[in-house]
């Protein structure tokens, strides 16, 4: 039990508190990063020359969009309004391993909301890598084939990092939840990587080299996997 003006605040709260504040600092990171490296790959590689304008295609982005703000959000809401302790309701999705003591567990939590933090280098490189291509379900008028870093091991690694910062939320959280959108990100992450390469390979500039790249690296989000 700690101290501070006067006001109690136990462990638990301590750990919420760190969770929390680690959840917002990363999303509000993100949000400013993602801006402004839309900004620079529209300034250098220029609009975009074609883009799914399919129902399914629009569907899908905010799906995964919405699934992936959920845990995140949902979180911040139970443990803020009810003065940074996990309320009843969202403790029913907690996760539920008996072997690890308590103590134990709020480590592991602190130590998975400093990776979720850290996670902002992995989106930083990717995007870095990425440059002028980075856009959602088009191809670039100045378009190239990215092959290298993350894209040397797997097609989509933005995907990837994503994926990863739910499963860390899920020990932060010590909750169901961020899994649950992992499962319906997986979902439309599989059919918008499809649409994504399908656009790529229907560009006569993209086509002959991303078909190399794709034989060169088969794995799309996990290596070895899929």
């Amino acid at each position: 039990m700690y101290y501070l003006a006067g006001i109690h605040i136990s462990h638990t709260q301590t750990v919420e508190a760190i969770v929390a504040a680690s959840t917002v600092v990363t999303l509000s990171r993100l949000v400013k990063k993602q801006r402004k490296w839309f900004k620079k790959a529209e300034n250098d590689g220029g609009k975009t020359t074609d883009r799914s304008n399919t129902f399914m295609g629009r569907f899908v982005t905010r799906v995964h969009s919405y699934a992936i703000m959920a845990a995140p959000l949902s979180y911040l809401a139970a443990v803020v309004s009810n003065k940074f302790v996990q309320p009843e309701w969202y403790i029913k999705a907690s996760l539920n391993i008996p072997a690890i003591e308590a103590d134990t567990r709020l480590g592991i939590r602190i130590a998975a909301a400093v990776a979720f933090l850290g996670s902002v280098w992995c989106h930083e490189i990717i995007l870095g890598e990425l440059g002028k291509q980075f856009h959602f379900i088009a191809v670039r008028q100045n378009a190239n084939v990215v092959s290298t870093g993350p894209y040397a091991v797997v097609r989509h690694p933005l995907y990837t990092t994503l994926l990863g910062q739910l499963a860390i939320l899920s020990v932060a959280y010590w909750s169901w939840i961020p899994l649950a959108s992992f499962g319906i990100c997986i979902g439309a992450f599989g059919y918008k990587m499809a649409l994504e390469e399908r656009l790529i390979e229907e560009d006569p500039t993209m086509r002959d080299a991303y078909t190399a790249y794709k034989s060169k690296v088969p794995y799309k989000i996990f290596p070895y996997i899929w």
